[in-house]
């Protein structure tokens, strides 16, 4: 089961290429998005009256469709969810006498489901062919949310639920054999090296300025843009992602790359070029970018710590069976990571990852308590 490492070396793309491998586990498997999108669900939850109260300030369209769209949808019963519960909010908003569109008696909707090219948009629509759903008309867009697409000033509400720390890459350098910036040993950066951890806080800037300078050309004016993104607070470092327990990819996950490695599944120089494409950021870098595009108002910008992402009786039932919170943790992260390793080191070695991953999780259960809490910086922002 040894690779060569040359040869997948020179097919992977998975830290360069997101666009091209990047997806969500698909189907309704164990290890599939929509059996493990509980969490984001939870989250987005607790989060939604700082939404409706940021809608609650949009100015509405005076002919036309008010537009929505979802930056990230993934696929799955979330992204369905979060969007009827937009329309739900603006249709009981447009029956207050403060909001209108013109006098017109219907307002119509028009929802945007986009996500990266190798999303599964046909299991998405597949959902939203449902009796009795709240009416709206649907398209799919794929694209990278660092790019433009949309025509100008055409979008009333954007919303961004568990996404936007995703990089457009992993920063150059940090996977390059020699480079001074080289990640030799690790995957990510938390609680890792500074120089790496600076390199992902530099790359992040690049990337939310893009963002708002993309959302900026394509919102109209008065339009509300919500973003929920995982970040942390503002006094930790670029090196201090996630406290210990909360990790999604912590030691267990390093852990995991290690025993491929000592089993010979894999290389060390194989191990060596994968780093994940995330940044948590705080409000104060959220701020600056913001506040560089110039083109929105903060109606609300902060970082919410200790934000449940399942319910207590849940989290202590899982936690009372290692072995099945082994599975459940490898299961959620195969969920949302597995295509990018699979892009990396093939199909075989993946699942024999994520099999050592399951065991390493249930070990260090044992003397590591995990967390149900999560950290997120949230904005609520009003286009000029």
């Amino acid at each position: 089961m040894a690779m060569d490492d040359d040869t997948l070396l020179k097919s992977s793309g998975s830290n360069n290429n997101l666009q091209g491998v990047l997806h969500m586990y698909s189907g309704n498997g164990d290890a599939s998005y929509a059996e493990n999108s509980d969490r984001q669900r939870h989250v987005f939850r607790i989060l939604q009256p700082m939404f409706e109260a940021a809608m609650e300030k949009l100015r509405f369209p005076l002919e036309g469709p008010l537009r929505i769209t979802d930056l990230g949808c993934a696929t799955g019963t979330n992204t369905v969810a979060d969007v009827d519960f937009v329309v739900k909010t603006l249709t009981n908003l447009c029956g207050n006498d403060h909001h209108s569109n013109g006098g017109s008696s219907t307002l119509e909707f028009q929802a945007y489901f986009s996500d990266l090219p190798s999303n599964d948009f046909n299991g998405l629509f597949n959902l939203l062919d449902r009796p009795g759903h709240f009416p709206y008309f649907v398209a799919g867009v794929p694209g990278s949310f660092y790019n433009v697409l949309f025509p100008r000033s055409t979008i009333h509400v954007c919303f961004s639920v568990m996404a936007l720390h995703w990089l457009s890459q992993v920063p150059q350098g940090v996977v390059m054999k020699g480079s001074p910036l080289y990640n030799k040993g690790r995957v990510w950066i938390n609680r890792g090296r500074q120089d790496v951890a600076e390199a992902y806080s530099k790359q992040s800037e690049k990337d939310l300025n893009t963002f708002f300078n993309c959302r900026a050309q394509e919102m109209a004016p008065g339009g509300v843009l919500f973003l929920c993104m995982m970040g942390r607070p503002d006094t930790w470092s670029p090196a201090q992602q996630v406290s210990v327990g909360g990790e999604f990819c912590g030691h267990d996950f390093e852990d995991a790359w290690d025993e491929l490695v000592t089993q010979g599944i894999i290389g060390r120089d194989l191990r060596d070029s994968f780093n994940l494409p995330w940044y948590f950021p705080n409000a104060d870098e959220l701020r600056k970018a913001v506040g560089k595009c110039g083109a929105f108002e903060i109606d609300s910008l902060q970082v919410c710590e200790r934000v449940p992402s399942m319910g207590e009786e849940d989290f202590e039932e899982y936690i009372k069976n290692p072995k099945m919170f082994g599975c459940m943790k490898s299961n959620l992260v195969k969920s949302f990571v597995g295509s990018l390793i699979e892009a990396h080191i093939g199909k075989e070695c993946t699942e024999r990852f994520f099999e050592v991953f399951s065991e390493k999780a249930t070990a260090l259960l044992q003397c590591n308590p995990p967390s149900r809490l999560v950290t997120c910086t949230v904005a609520s922002l009003i286009r000029k």
